[in-house]
């Protein structure tokens, strides 16, 4: 397969070098599970390239994947999407500036929030056009981030809102951490190919990639080396070029390998587990018939209509049938479905489901309203820096939040730093199931007097 960096390391490990270099395993780590691995580990020679000064193979292999997501660039990260987070912010967003915020968005947003000093406005929903009243209203704004798709499957009109922004001279940023696959599986380039500015994707979360692997891709209006410059200052100066080839490898076979017409099988069968699953009418998987464009591998199904919480359904999961979900909530069970699943498993997990309905409880879950508007009171670099003590989250009402607070996964913040903890908000937080026991760093009052413990 076309793999040039994945390639360049298998060559070096057949011609077994003597390595005086980093990493300290030498390629023949004792551990027999790693050895395999550890033989592909380099690190900065003159064969391999260097992440950050864009040569050798990592650029032909990053050149690739800008040709198969349908970006102008793409570069390869191994700080996950949080990385490419941080500089694609930092790329679009001029430090102290206002940036527009699908509310939607990671808490790695916040992150970068704190450290550029950005203020956000905050989007209820990321459509054209509450994103056209929004510029229209605060036109000083620059950048648009917008998350697609959602942990459940949801995606945006990404083209549509492109537009909108490029009406206002805005920039769009894409957190699109979870459709890494979608070039794969006939969903269109990456949203970088679609009108975007800069878009990420996790390679891990859906690709047969290994952990913390992601891409950011850009429409081409940024220099490489300004790229590199932002991905750098904030990944390590010591990249794992195992990492990264695993993002080479997985972009071949799904490009050149089996990879593509498994993915595309897993597709089908999950419209068939959807299918199944809502014919027999006691829980409801999320499908586009409810509205929505959705990612046509996740599995989103809502157990809570029927009287069993989402939560209950995972650990019925676990304990009972050995499958383990990505994430539930207080409603949902949601699982992420890729090449890497075979027909057997799918079906097993089809048979898990209707087993489940029979803990269904005759009342469905009142639907539970969203969380209530946090009304901000500091600075989110301000409230992330500033003196904070550990606070238990139910004794914290009337407090301003250090940090965010936001139920993982999803990573999305209930609370963004800098905001108000109000008793709606923790009661909302105990409904969805979040401990509202747990310590919380909240802001040092005026006259505090005790141990700053964090």
């Amino acid at each position: 397969m076309d793999a040039p960096l994945y390639n360049a390391l298998c060559v070096l490990r057949g011609q077994k070098g003597l390595r005086m270099h980093m990493p300290g395993h030498k390629g023949k780590s004792p551990a027999a599970e790693f050895s395999t691995a550890a033989a592909l580990d380099y690190t900065e020679i003159d064969p391999t390239g260097n992440l950050y000064t864009g040569e050798g193979p990592i650029a032909a292999a990053e050149a690739l994947a800008a040709r198969d997501w349908g970006a102008a660039q793409a570069f390869f990260l191994t700080g996950g999407s949080t990385q490419g987070v941080l500089a694609g912010l930092s790329l679009c967003a001029e430090p102290g500036s206002t940036v527009l915020l699908d509310r939607n968005a990671h808490r790695a947003f916040y992150s970068a929030m704190a450290l550029l000093d950005l203020t956000p406005v905050y989007l209820d929903k990321p459509t054209a056009e509450q994103v056209s009243a929004a510029l229209s209203e605060h036109e000083s704004i620059r950048t648009v981030c917008i998350t697609s798709p959602t942990y459940y499957g949801v995606i945006a009109d990404v083209e549509k809102i492109a537009a909108a922004c490029r009406a206002h001279g805005a920039r769009l940023l894409v957190d699109e951490a979870h459709g890494a696959h979608f070039p794969f599986v006939g969903r269109g380039p990456c949203a970088a190919g679609r009108g975007a500015s800069v878009s990420i994707s996790s390679a891990h979360k859906t690709l047969p990639a290994l952990g913390s692997t992601a891409l950011l891709f850009t429409d081409g209006s940024f220099s490489p080396a300004a790229v590199r410059e932002k991905t750098a200052l904030f990944g390590t100066s010591s990249p794992s070029y195992l990492l990264m080839a695993s993002i080479d490898w997985a972009r071949a076979y799904l490009t050149e390998g089996a990879g593509g017409a498994a993915y595309r099988a897993v597709a089908a069968e999950t419209a068939r587990l959807r299918a199944q699953i809502n014919k027999r009418g006691v829980f409801r998987a999320l499908c586009e018939a409810d509205g929505v464009s959705l990612d046509p591998t996740r599995l989103t199904v809502d157990t809570g209509r029927a009287g069993l919480s989402g939560d209950q359904a995972g650990k019925h999961l676990e304990q009972d049938y050995n499958i383990w979900p990505e994430m539930t909530d207080r409603d949902r069970v949601v699982c992420i479905l890729t090449c890497a699943d075979t027909a057997e498993e799918l079906e097993r997990l089809g048979a898990a489901f209707a087993a489940l309905e029979q803990f269904a409880a005759a009342a469905p879950f009142r639907p539970c309203p969203p969380p209530p508007a946090p009304r901000m009171r500091r600075r989110i670099r301000e409230a992330v820096f500033a003196p904070r003590r550990m606070l238990a989250l139910n004794l914290a009402a009337g407090c301003v939040s250090a940090s965010s607070i936001a139920p993982y996964p999803p990573g999305v913040s209930v609370v963004a730093p800098g905001e108000e903890i109000t008793r709606e908000i923790i009661e909302y937080l105990a409904a969805v199931g979040y401990d509202v026991s747990a310590p919380v760093p909240v802001l040092k009052e005026p006259g505090f007097v005790g141990k700053e413990t964090l």
